[in-house]
């Protein structure tokens, strides 16, 4: 179920309408069901995997700070991923296939899991809160890294053995990946870590913690949120305003108009010029990569304002993820910009802890290098998202050493901040391409495209098409300017409002034709 489907505008009303009259136990339940509903409606089978981590994150957080859940309880939590899929392979046998993989895998997870639980609380008491922290950690990334990066390692050894003339025989499974695993495993990570050092509380009931880890308006793509400030507004009951409406009504509009009016028609353009049978020449490969930068843009930052607006029609704040990033100066600059949640993850869970910047030149290069390799695996199990983030740390690195590159990026004078946001732009989108191409073939065709300059014109129609569609966003971004948000309007008269409220509905309504599938639901 898209946010941009006609399901999710019957969908989110009945809810909102269904919540605020609740209880605050009441709505965690009827969160917990709805975002298993939405979940569920992409693959049943995926609910397993929510389930178990919710019950590996519940009991090892409780656990750390003393509080020793009944046997029984957690014997009964942890058989539930078996006992829904044994569900879904009776009663939906027509639908969907179950593996026997699958239920013997949904078998053993309680027997592992028990008694290492057990065995972990004889530990002493600092072994054992570690002990737990690990424990949910390892489980979780063990569990993402099977379903996201099994096939893409055992294809590159495959294909290693291949380039030596070896063949191993192997027949490799097809390995589906789950949606929005990457970004509730974060999430759960982050949860345990901060658990444990002590900077939020665990959730003291499962029902809530299952709203929290599974909260369907930022489950599939985020925002990857704090638990320091996301835990808090689960287990405290939120007070009607007015304000959450208007909110969130203006979140989710803008929000429409950045996936469907901006995103949607840029990738009719983006999607033609990176199509594998493609030869495109200089002009379409500039127009390509120019399309696949605002379309990567609108959608993502469209996707968070829709989740945003969703979440805050129930009384719930979701942190921003963008901030004009086309505007950074700078690679560091752009990562205080872009899918900010996700970066700021990646500075506080593995960037610091591995030394950050206070360990000299040559330690904070590889401690970057290290950061953004896995930055650009997170997005994908492909060499091409390896590439992107190298780029980027190279760019990082690059801009810390050179002088003239790090001065460029802080520059307060008008003329080189022009000039630092341009050269920034430039490449940022040679990035896109890397990000865009599907294999490393087909960034070689992008690659030779831009040696040649065909005489053609057939590209000048596309290139006003593009430009009609980016410039209304551009224009709604200065004309809203405001320092801390990209998505907010109140700073203009009601009378302005309306009118671009008008103008933007209209637009979106417009290009539902095009409507395509969020970029960022396939990490």
């Amino acid at each position: 179920m898209s946010f941009t489907s006609w399901q999710y505008a019957f969908f989110l009303p009945l809810i909102v309408l269904l919540y605020w009259p609740l209880p605050r136990l009441g709505r965690m339940a009827l969160l917990l069901a709805a975002s298993y509903f939405f979940y569920g409606m992409w693959d049943l089978r995926f609910l397993a995997l929510l389930l178990a981590s919710t019950g590996i994150d519940f009991f090892c957080t409780r656990s750390m700070v003393g509080q020793r859940e009944a046997r029984g309880k957690i014997i009964v939590t942890t058989l539930l991923p078996l006992i829904w899929l044994g569900g879904c392979s009776y009663f939906c046998r027509d639908h969907v296939s179950i593996s026997a993989a699958s239920l013997t895998a949904a078998a053993i997870f309680p027997l592992l899991f028990v008694p290492l639980h057990e065995w972990i609380w004889t530990w002493s008491l600092e072994s054992r809160r570690r002990g737990f922290m690990w424990l949910s950690i390892i489980t979780n990334m063990v569990v993402l890294i099977f379903f996201k990066y099994f096939g893409f390692f055992a294809e590159s050894l495959v294909a290693l053995l291949g380039s030596v003339g070896m063949d191993p025989g192997w027949t490799l499974p097809n390995i589906i990946l789950p949606v929005a695993i990457s970004f509730y495993t974060f999430q759960s990570v982050a949860y345990a870590v901060d658990v444990y050092k002590g900077k939020v509380e665990p959730v003291p009931d499962l029902i809530t913690f299952g709203a929290y880890l599974a909260f369907f308006p930022q489950l599939v793509a985020g925002p990857i949120e704090r638990p320091a400030k996301f835990v808090p507004q689960f287990t405290k009951a939120a007070v009607w305003e007015w304000e959450h409406l208007h909110a969130g009504l203006r979140l989710l509009l803008i929000g429409g108009f950045k996936k469907i009016f901006v995103a949607d028609n840029c990738a009719l353009i983006a999607n033609y010029v990176f199509n594998p049978g493609a030869t495109p020449n200089a002009p379409w490969a500039l127009l390509g990569i120019v399309a696949f930068a605002f379309q990567i843009y609108g959608d993502f930052s469209g996707y968070t304002d829709l989740a945003r607006g969703s979440a805050r029609l129930l009384g719930i704040h979701l942190s921003m993820n963008f901030r004009f990033p086309y505007s950074s100066t700078g690679p560091s600059d752009f990562w205080q910009r872009w899918h900010i949640t996700l970066s700021s993850w990646f500075r506080d869970y593995v960037y610091i802890p591995l030394g950050g910047n206070r360990v000299g030149t040559v330690r904070t290069v590889v401690n970057l290098w290290i950061t953004m390799l896995l930055a650009g695996l997170w997005h994908g199990a492909s060499w091409t998202f390896v590439l992107w983030g190298g780029y980027h740390a190279a760019m990082l690195t690059a801009y810390r050493v050179i002088p003239g590159l790090g001065a460029l990026e802080v520059a307060t004078s008008r003329a080189k901040r022009t000039g630092a946001i341009v050269l920034m732009f430039v490449l940022t989108l040679f990035g896109w391409a890397l990000f865009r191409a599907q294999t490393m073939t087909q960034l070689g065709v992008w690659l030779h495209a831009l040696t040649v300059w065909a005489p053609s014109e057939d590209w000048m129609h596309p290139a006003l098409w593009l430009v009609f569609h980016i410039v209304p966003l551009i224009l709604l971004q200065v004309a809203t300017w405001k320092p801390r948000d990209e998505a907010e309007l109140t700073a203009l008269p009601w009378p302005v409002r309306g009118i671009i409220f008008v103008l933007l509905f209209v637009a979106m309504v417009s290009s539902v034709a095009h409507e395509q599938e969020f970029i960022y639901f396939q990490f």
